[in-house]
């Protein structure tokens, strides 16, 4: 009887199992297999080619330290995917290191969740049903969208432009910028945190943000400008006869207004921050509004793995290339190299390490030559705990 009840393979969610020891994952395999189909991959490298063929991946559970590829930088190539279904896939990073700066890190290259061995089989079974739940909603919620942009120019929940609006209307000013060689910038925009939002505070609390925060967009934007929702938590935006600075400024107003005005829920108030990306016609590589928009993305992608709360404007490279990924993290040495052969993108994940180890030489050299940097150091420090 028990046989018969029991769910078929084709219909349980299916779980991804990251780890070079065939033990550990036959101890997870253990754990989650009443209740998840299963797929095994022994190193990062692994993992992500049976991500890039397997659409139906809903959580990857993933070691830290593997061959080839390990697990910091396997989540920053999965963040930094091209295909939504690809970068929002939940991450649970499983390690034996009890370590803040373990946690911090992984966190900062983009997991979702952490869990430290010896493994806690109740624990680890709670957080994959709440992934794979809230994956699988956020996939039905894209296809709702996909649908509803095919019906109308309008998001019916935020009143901003759609995706489809956004995308025609951002063909039609390009060829005008292309035509009069005026400027034009694409703005990329999320929520910082808002998986987790949504899993505290659930449907209705995050419809009420992402309204809120599309209030703030068109009040902060140009007559312009062309803000648009294009995905569950995704904002956009078009600034015609906007070059960098033009573009950059609207982009710290809109930082700005969200982070001093905490969103109110009840007698609740929720601070919130967002995240953006820039690109730049002429400026940038590019001269379709897709290239554009994906090239914004993909600064926002870095601008999060940063920390939050920042622009994504500086980094004049794109995310690294899957073979290109860094797995270790590099000393200041390895990391000057890095930024004079053109590589500073990969350095994003371990910057408030790299910035704090350079402190005690910034110190001594202003005690030394009296640069009158005190202040300046201080202030950098007071920076480098918000950032951790």
């Amino acid at each position: 009887m028990a046989a018969e009840l029991e769910t078929p393979v084709a219909d349980k969610p299916r779980v991804m199992v990251v780890d070079d020891s065939r033990v550990i994952r036959k101890a997870i395999a253990k754990i989650l297999g009443g209740e998840f189909a299963l797929t095994e991959a022994e190193d990062g490298e692994s993992c992500w080619q049976k991500l890039l063929d397997d659409e139906t991946v809903q959580v990857v559970v993933a070691d830290v330290e593997m061959p080839r590829l390990d697990g910091y930088a396997l989540i920053c190539r999965i963040r930094a995917s091209d295909e939504p279904r690809i970068r929002d896939v939940p991450v649970i990073v499983i390690t034996g290191a009890h370590d803040e700066e373990t946690r911090q890190r992984a966190f900062a290259c983009g997991a979702t969740d952490f869990i430290t061995k010896p493994i806690d089989g109740i624990q680890l079974l709670a957080r994959a049903r709440a992934h794979a739940k809230l994956d699988q909603t956020t996939r039905k919620l894209g296809e709702t969208e996909a649908a509803l942009e095919d019906q109308t120019a309008i998001d019916p929940l935020t009143q901003l432009n759609s995706r489809r609006y956004f995308m025609q209307r951002g063909a039609q000013d390009l060829a005008y910028a292309k035509r009069h060689q005026d400027d034009l910038s694409i703005i990329r925009a999320d929520i910082d945190n808002f998986r987790s939002l949504y899993k505290k505070y659930g449907d209705q609390v995050c419809d009420k943000i992402l309204i809120w925060l599309a209030k703030i967009l068109v009040a902060t934007s140009r007559t312009e400008d062309t803000p648009a929702r294009i995905g569950g938590g995704e904002f956009a935006i078009i600034t015609p006869s906007a070059g960098r600075m033009e573009a950059a400024v609207l982009c710290e107003r809109l930082r700005t207004a969200v982070a001093e005005t905490p969103f109110k829920h009840d007698k609740e108030s929720i601070p919130l921050t967002i995240s953006l990306g820039l690109a730049t016609l002429g400026r940038d590589p590019g001269d379709t509004i897709e290239d554009l928009l994906a090239l914004a993305d993909k600064r926002l992608t870095l601008a999060k793995a940063a920390g939050g709360n920042r622009l994504g404007i500086s980094y004049e490279e794109e995310a690294p290339e899957p073979e290109e990924a860094v797995i270790e993290e590099p000393d200041i040495g390895t990391a000057l190299k890095m930024l004079e052969d053109g590589d500073g993108g990969k350095l994003v994940p371990y910057l408030p390490n790299l910035i704090a180890r350079i402190i005690p030489l910034l110190e001594f050299c202003n005690n030394n030559q009296e640069l009158g940097l005190g202040f300046a150091i201080e202030s950098l420090k007071d920076k480098l705990s918000e950032l951790k």
